[in-house]
């Protein structure tokens, strides 16, 4: 199950995980793709915007999404273009709570702003996965 959604073999599913609320009660939704290989193998996580005015991780996810550069064979592949959505829309390194989301890691669910997305992303995407890449 990625965000609530079970991804089967061969598929390639987009999602949005509910990473938190906005202090105005708006749902802060980080977009997450999912591409499962037909065979089985190892879960591996591309991550990019951690810091919002780091935008060029970004539009290398973009460009994986777009053009399909190459054939997945095994296992899955989850790519997240943007985790910090509140910073990347303010194209500030902070998130509204001026607090660092990359120092925020693991996080908790009742923390702060940048807690509570680190907490969603930490345990819905870093921690189901076996290797990871922050584009940062």
């Amino acid at each position: 199950m990625w965000a609530g959604y079970a991804v089967a073999a061969g598929e390639r599913v987009d999602l949005e995980l509910q990473a938190s609320t906005s202090y105005s009660g708006t749902p802060i939704r980080v977009p997450i793709h999912v591409w499962r290989a037909e065979e089985p193998g190892p879960a591996v996580f591309v991550t990019g915007a951690v810091h919002g005015d780091e935008i060029n991780g970004t539009g290398t996810v973009r460009h994986i999404l777009q053009e399909h550069p190459f054939d997945l064979v095994a296992g899955t592949l989850v790519l997240v273009p943007v985790v910090n959505i509140p910073a990347f829309e303010q194209l500030s390194r902070y998130s509204p709570d001026r607090r660092d989301l990359n120092r925020s890691f693991p996080g908790t669910r009742d923390g702060s702003l940048s807690s509570r997305i680190a907490h969603a992303t930490f345990h819905n995407v870093v921690a189901r996965c076996d290797y990871g890449i922050d584009l940062h």
